[in-house]
C-alpha cells in the first residue's frame, strides 16, 4: 500500500514538471518575441506612439477617440479607436495616419504598411469595410473586409515607388450614427520595398512581456511540495523496512 501511494506522488510529480516545463517554454518565448529588436514600428504599448498619430477628415464630426487597451491586444496593449455622434454624416472619409517625416523619411514611396486589425461587430454592422490607405500627392487606398468581426486579421497596403505620398492611415467609412468602438490595432509594421522595416518608434514595453507567468509559478509550488512529500515517503518507507528487519 505504501508503494501504491508513493508511486501516485512521484506520477503526479512527473505530470506536473512536465506542464510546468511547458509553459516555462511558452513564457519564455513570449518574452523573445517582444524584445525591441523585434518589435513592430509601432506595437501601442505605451504613450510613446500617441504623439505620431494624426487624426484627420470627419474625425472630428464624429468625435473619434483612440487609447490604449490591454484587454483586447495581441501581445502588450493595443489602439482602440472609438466613435460617439448621434447625426449622420455625409463625408466618409475620417480617420488616422502617420506621417513620413515623424519617422524620420521624406515620404513613403515603396513603402508597405502592415496592420493588425480587429473590427467590432457594432462597427461591422455599419460599414462592411474598412480602409487602408497612402495620400499625399495621390489617393491609394485598399479596402479590407468586415466580416472577420471580433477577431484578429492582417491587412496591408502598399506605395508604389514612384508615389511620393507621405501618409499612410486607416479610415472608417461609418457615416450613420454610431456610439461605441469601432476597431483596435496592434503590431503596424511599414517596410520598404526590400522588406526593410522601420524600427520600432521607442513604444515597447518589455515589462508586459516579462510578467511572470502566474499558472507555471503555481504549478512549479506544487511541484516542489508533492516531490517533498515523495521525499519524506520514500524516507519513512526506507525506515520502516529497517525496522522490520531488525525486529
Amino acid at each position: 500500500m505504501k508503494k501504491k501511494i508513493l508511486s501516485l506522488f512521484l506520477a503526479a510529480a512527473a505530470v506536473l514538471s512536465m506542464t510546468a516545463g511547458a509553459l516555462a517554454a511558452d513564457e519564455k518565448e513570449a518574452r523573445t518575441a517582444a524584445a525591441p529588436k523585434d518589435a513592430a514600428t509601432f506595437t501601442f504599448d505605451t504613450d510613446v506612439c500617441m504623439s505620431y498619430i494624426h487624426p484627420f477628415g470627419s474625425a472630428s464630426d464624429t468625435n473619434l477617440q483612440y487609447n490604449l487597451e490591454d484587454k483586447a491586444a495581441v501581445s502588450g496593449r493595443c489602439l482602440r479607436l472609438s466613435e460617439d455622434f448621434a447625426q449622420d454624416i455625409s463625408n466618409q472619409y475620417g480617420g488616422i495616419y502617420f506621417l513620413a517625416s515623424d519617422l524620420g523619411l521624406e515620404n513613403f514611396a515603396g513603402h508597405t504598411m502592415t496592420v493588425k486589425v480587429k473590427v467590432t461587430s457594432a462597427a461591422a454592422k455599419a460599414a462592411p469595410n474598412m480602409v487602408l490607405f497612402s495620400d499625399g500627392v495621390s489617393w491609394i487606398s485598399q479596402n479590407f473586409s468586415t466580416d472577420s468581426a471580433g477577431s484578429w486579421i492582417t491587412a496591408t497596403v502598399s506605395v508604389p515607388a514612384d508615389s511620393a505620398n507621405n501618409k499612410l492611415g486607416i479610415s472608417i467609412p461609418i457615416t450613420q450614427a454610431f456610439t461605441g468602438d469601432v476597431l483596435f490595432l496592434d503590431d503596424i509594421t511599414i517596410a520598404d520595398n526590400y522588406g526593410s522595416a522601420i524600427a520600432n518608434v521607442g513604444d515597447v514595453d518589455t515589462s508586459l512581456a516579462e510578467a511572470p507567468n502566474t499558472v507555471a509559478s503555481v504549478l512549479t509550488t506544487i511541484l516542489f511540495i508533492v516531490l517533498i512529500i515523495a521525499v519524506i515517503g520514500g524516507i519513512v518507507l526506507v525506515v520502516l523496512k529497517m525496522i522490520r528487519r531488525y525486529r
